[in-house]
Parts: structure tokens; C-alpha cells; sequence
């Protein structure tokens, strides 16, 4: 528990940066309402953000190339970048593509991970501004410069874009991976609940009815769950439906493959086929289904080092009516794994686009890791 002291001057601190973040936000004027939190998986994809900073160029260069030249002609990506000369460099790998590319340059440093800075909370009225809901501060931003520059990156934004977007903190700790939802539910990782449990928050009833009124979904929040961000073992996929990582699946599809072998894959201290790892995956299937979803499982494999994932469920979704495209990780090497996380996502009804994550997944994340969606039509 902590005492009162303390208590005070986080509540303080707090009131302190939500005060200056919605000043500096969009301008100085009051924070307008807000929508609900962004689905993963309705509406058609038109506003993207994407973070380049040149040191992690070897981790994104493959990985934006797919993605950003598989975009269609009428979505803009914007792309969040430390100077001019980063912009002009993610311009000369990228090569030709349809989509309009605008620069947003913010005069500090950054990391290239776009997922965690903030959420889109859409528009509360048609003529509303999109509001991006940081959290209070970033891990580490006190001995890290470039986590610092990412603390900003919200307000960078709404300044950039001016009235159509709003910057505001909320004042709850969270990442931006640690939320998936639909049109109906967002599932929040357990992570949030430890990182606000007596410190902004005093019971778990409370912060999931607060999340609630905030993201104007229902809030489910998994009990257990791989210590991960929730769309390295989850998707949300429409029509009342979720896949699920299941590392027995890809242990089992492995095995029983003609040529079938990782070798050729890295995996921090080997593939984690634990019982205790496959537990936390099959508990998130079990809440899932009982909150209502159909459950779909989807082979995945979480390395022993507990971080680095070949995972097939962290994905950009676009539905174009009654047309709904997948842009899906893949990984050189892990052929017979690419081949059945195609079928499945094929099977539930997707056009498949591929996206080269091999670069990536050994950095800690995917590619719904590196692109955050700001409008959806």
C-alpha cells in the first residue's frame, strides 16, 4: 500500500502532465468528447502513422517496404521522423508506392515503434476531431532520450495535423499493444491492471468500469495471458471472432511435415512448447469463448527468451465492405508456418497480403507493432 505522501505527488504528477499534454495537444483549447476506441478489424483503412528513426533501419526497411507498397492510392500514411534526411531515407527503400507518404519531422529523438505511443479514440460527433490517448509517461523516458522524444509524439502529431486530431493523456500506464477491440469489445492484457492497481486506480472493479466509460467499449480484461503485448498471441478478427496463438498447433505441424523444419529460424533459447506457456495461450481461448467470441487457433511460437514470437496474429486489418484484407506476418524459413496461418486467416474469409517480418519479430514485435491506425472510414 502506498502511503499518502506518495500518493499525493502521483496524483500530482498526474494532474500536472494530463494539464500540459491537453494544452499543448491540438492547440490550447478544451479537450473535446471523444468516440470510441478504434476497432482492429471494421471500416476501411485511410490514416496510418509509422515511426522511422535511421538506427533501427535493418529492422523495418523490409517490412515497410511490403506493407507500405501492398496500400492502396487512397491512404495516407503518415510518417513520423526525428529530421527531413530520416524521411528522405525511408523514401529511397520504400521505392514506388500508391499511397501518399507525409512527413511529420519532430526535432528530437524517437523510436521507431509507432503501436505503443497512443490509442485512436474516434471522433464523438461527424465534424469531431480524432482524439490520440497517450499514456502519463513512458518506461524509461527519464534515462532514455529517445523513449523521452516518444512521450511527445502524441502532441507531435495533433500539432502536425492540427484540427482533425486531438493529443491527451490518460491517466492510466498502459501501452497501446496492450488493447485489442471490435466494434463491440476491447480485451486489455493483465499487464494493465498490475501497472495501475493501487497506484491510479484502488480496485480492479473500478479500473474496468473506468476503462469502459474512457473507450466506450465493453472491457474484458484476460485474467491470464502470455507477458506480452495482446496481439502477439491474439487477433480480433470481425464477426464475433478471435484467433488464438497455439504453439502445441505449430509444434504438431512441425513434426508431422514433409521437409518440415525450424532450423533455419532464430529463436532466443529455442521454441517454449512448455506446458506452463501453452496454458497462458489456452486460457486466453477459454476466456475468449466464454465472453462470446468464436475462437479460431492459429500456430504460433514463442521463443524461450519470452519476448521474441513468430507470431501470425499481430496484424493490420482493412475491411472494404464486404471485402476484408489481411496484411499478415511471414518469416523466412518458417515455410510450413506461413503456408497454414495463410489458410486459416484464407479460411475465416481473408485476402491474404504477406509482409516480411523476419527482420522484426527478434526486436520484440510484429508489424501491428510498428504501424498504428489513426482513421478508419
Amino acid at each position: 500500500m502506498l502511503r499518502w505522501q506518495t500518493w499525493t505527488g502521483v496524483v500530482l504528477g498526474l494532474a500536472i502532465g494530463i494539464g500540459i499534454l491537453n494544452l499543448a495537444g491540438g492547440g490550447r483549447r478544451p479537450a473535446p468528447p471523444a468516440g470510441a476506441i478504434l476497432s482492429e478489424c471494421d471500416g476501411h483503412l485511410r490514416e496510418l502513422v509509422i515511426q522511422y528513426e535511421p538506427s533501427g533501419r535493418e529492422i523495418v526497411a523490409t517490412p515497410y517496404r511490403d506493407f507500405l507498397g501492398a496500400l492502396g492510392s487512397d491512404i495516407t500514411v503518415d510518417v513520423v521522423c526525428p529530421n527531413r534526411a530520416a524521411f528522405d531515407e525511408l523514401l529511397s527503400f520504400a521505392g514506388r508506392v500508391n499511397c501518399t507518404l507525409r512527413p511529420i519531422i519532430v526535432n528530437h529523438p524517437m523510436t521507431t515503434w509507432a503501436r505503443d505511443r497512443w490509442v485512436a479514440l474516434a471522433p464523438a460527433s461527424p465534424t469531431g476531431p480524432t482524439t490520440l490517448w497517450s499514456q502519463p509517461g513512458e518506461a524509461s523516458a527519464e534515462i532514455w532520450p529517445a523513449r523521452a522524444g516518444d512521450e511527445r509524439i502524441g502532441v507531435d502529431i495533433a500539432r502536425a495535423l492540427g484540427a482533425p486530431v486531438f493529443a491527451r493523456r490518460s491517466p492510466y500506464f498502459f501501452d497501446g499493444g496492450d488493447f485489442l477491440a471490435d466494434d463491440d469489445t476491447v480485451f486489455v492484457t493483465p499487464r494493465v491492471l498490475k501497472r495501475n492497481i493501487q497506484v491510479t486506480v484502488a480496485t480492479k472493479e473500478m479500473f474496468i468500469s473506468n476503462l469502459a466509460s474512457e473507450l466506450k467499449r465493453r472491457v474484458v480484461l484476460l485474467d491470464e495471458a502470455p507477458e506480452h503485448h495482446a496481439a502477439m498471441f491474439m487477433a480480433v478478427a470481425g464477426n464475433k471472432t478471435v484467433l488464438v496463438g497455439d504453439p502445441q498447433l505449430a509444434r504438431q505441424l512441425i513434426a508431422s511435415g514433409t521437409n518440415a523444419s525450424l532450423d533455419s529460424v532464430e529463436l532466443p533459447g529455442g521454441p517454449d512448447f512448455s506446458g506452463e506457456t501453452q496454458h497462458r495461450f489456452d486460457a486466453v481461448a477459454a476466456q475468449c469463448g466464454a465472453t462470446g467470441y468464436k475462437v479460431v487457433r492459429i500456430p504460433t511460437i514463442p521463443a524461450c527468451d519470452g519476448r521474441s514470437f513468430l507470431t501470425y496474429e499481430n496484424v493490420l486489418i482493412d475491411q472494404q465492405g464486404a471485402r476484408r484484407i489481411v496484411y499478415l506476418p511471414s518469416y523466412r524459413g518458417a515455410a510450413p508456418l506461413n503456408d497454414s496461418a495463410r489458410k486459416i486467416w484464407e479460411g475465416i474469409g481473408y485476402e491474404v497480403r504477406p509482409v516480411d517480418c523476419t527482420s522484426t519479430y527478434l526486436h520484440f514485435g510484429c508489424l501491428h507493432c510498428l504501424v498504428n491506425v489513426l482513421k478508419r472510414s
